[in-house]
């Protein structure tokens, strides 16, 4: 319902007199009836919950008139997109949580015949079969057409019997603005199902080519998907009922044909790289990106800590850190080049955002975002005073440094982000603990990413004398307990 709509609701419900409540809200009687008539907008979010305080609406309502006034301002799928969004950040610390188990017995090589497959679980065991079968060639590549909408199961069961196999995937997405069934934006759905793929699987290669997904659902295509090996050939239905398998060797490589003429016409949808060296390849890609914007959750020590202060991170490293006294002499090679070369050249474009969150737990617990808990000993109390002051200094000299509340952002959260004009990148440990720089170059995303975090700094940031205030109040909370 729209917020004409709920109001005239309301106010028949309450049997509400217009006039007071024009009075209330300090505008004529004219302009509320135009309001409630759906002739004009509502002039503010705060007028909105004016109107829910005086028709005494309970939280649930008027959480209600609040997202019906933010969907007639922003439009729905702008909405629905952002909700999405957030959900996004909610579990993007789970990316990998998720498994499937898998019983699939291969079945010999012999038994595959050229033949009409029918039945889901027929057709998926011919998937694996042949997923399975391409790990014995000498040079393996699976190519496969289907939308990652479906796929989650089918990806994970692949990546349980290989994580290493070459992989080309090649699928459509949706430049339309329009919103699909249940609200979803379906690009972003696709990102979910393939962030576990790509994590797992270094050598997997994901394409897409624009199509309107609300067109392409209303129509059954015949066996649209395809799945190519070196040595067969299996197209299938989108429900996984029926499909049809090939050993031809002249209608194999016609589709392979037929597959990499498409794929030229593709574009990257995103690619991986392995952050060995945690601080000299975070270094390089400062480097090489005009960054924008990063989402971070706790105060970073990494920004602020000096060379005296190198000995807070000795201790808070474990004695099995990796390289532990290497990873120190980088952390203090790293600190130098971020305080005197680059941040003082992009310290203008380049926003750190932060969450309350974030802040109260490591004030409270001393855990930091930058290393995993299981490597690092928690700050004892004098070293998170050391670090929350000299984080206060650089808040308080930096006016893009800023807070923001996002409790949907996990405070225990390892992942971070970061935004450049053409892409959005998620910076978070692969499935054998190696840091993966995902980067997420499609149009339609990094716009969605972009405007989700321009609306939490509008809407959810902290200001500067907001965000001292609260950093106090986490410095002597720490006091009170020394």
């Amino acid at each position: 319902m729209s917020l004409s709509e709920l109001l005239s609701f309301y106010i028949n419900k309450k049997k509400t007199n217009m006039t007071q409540f024009a009075q209330y809200l300090g505008i004529d009687r004219s302009t509320l009836h135009k309001i409630i008539k759906g002739q004009r907008p509502a002039t503010s979010e705060a007028l909105v919950n004016k109107m829910a305080q005086y028709l005494c609406l309970s939280q649930e309502e008027t959480k209600q008139i609040l997202e019906a006034y933010e969907i007639d301002t922003i439009g729905a799928f702008v909405f629905y997109r952002r909700k999405h969004i957030q959900d996004f950040f909610k579990e993007a610390d789970h990316v990998l949580d998720h498994h499937y188990q898998i019983t699939e017995q291969v079945q010999d090589d012999q038994t595959l015949v050229d033949d009409v497959y029918t039945g889901r679980i027929n057709v998926e065991h011919i998937l694996y079969t042949l997923y399975s079968y391409e790990l014995r060639e000498e040079k393996p590549h699976v190519r496969i057409m289907e939308q990652p909408y479906e796929m989650s199961i089918i990806f994970d069961s692949f990546n349980h019997i290989s994580a290493e196999m070459p992989m080309t995937h090649l699928f459509y997405l949706d430049n339309s603005q329009k919103q699909t069934k249940n609200n979803e934006f379906y690009n972003l759905k696709c990102l979910n199902n393939l962030l576990p793929v790509i994590l797992r699987n270094k050598n997997y290669h994901p394409y897409y080519y624009y199509s309107n997904v609300s067109i392409m659902n209303e129509h059954n295509v015949f066996y649209p998907n395809v799945m190519i090996t070196t040595r067969y050939l299996f197209t299938y239905t989108n429900d996984h009922s029926q499909g049809i398998l090939y050993k031809l060797p002249q209608i194999v490589n016609a589709y392979k044909e037929k597959f990499d003429a498409y794929l030229k016409e593709a574009e990257c949808f995103m690619t991986r790289n392995s952050w060995t060296n945690y601080l000299t390849d975070t270094e390089t890609f400062f480097d090489t990106h005009v960054i924008t914007q990063e989402i971070m959750t706790t105060p970073c020590p990494t920004y602020v800590f000096e060379e005296n202060d190198l000995s807070i991170m000795r201790k808070a490293l474990k004695d099995f850190f990796p390289n532990k006294e290497e990873f120190i002499k980088d952390f203090q090679k790293f600190g130098y080049y971020w305080n005197e070369v680059f941040y003082p050249q992009h310290s203008d474009i380049f926003h750190i955002i932060y969450t309350l969150q974030g802040l109260r737990y490591t004030a409270k617990t001393g855990y930091l975002h930058d290393i995993p808990p299981e490597l690092f000993n928690p700050l004892s109390l004098e070293d998170r005073l050391t670090l929350l002051r000299k984080w206060k200094e650089f808040c308080k000299k930096h006016p893009y440094v800023m807070m923001a509340d996002m409790p949907y952002l996990s405070e225990t959260s390892t992942t971070y982000f970061q935004l450049t004009n053409q892409s959005f990148h998620i910076i978070a440990s692969d499935s054998t603990g190696t840091l993966a720089n995902i980067s997420i170059k499609e149009i339609t995303l990094v716009e969605a990413f972009k405007d989700f975090i321009d609306n939490v700094v509008k809407k959810n940031a902290y200001s500067k004398e907001d965000e001292i205030k609260l950093i106090d109040e986490c410095i002597k909370m720490i006091e009170m307990e020394m």
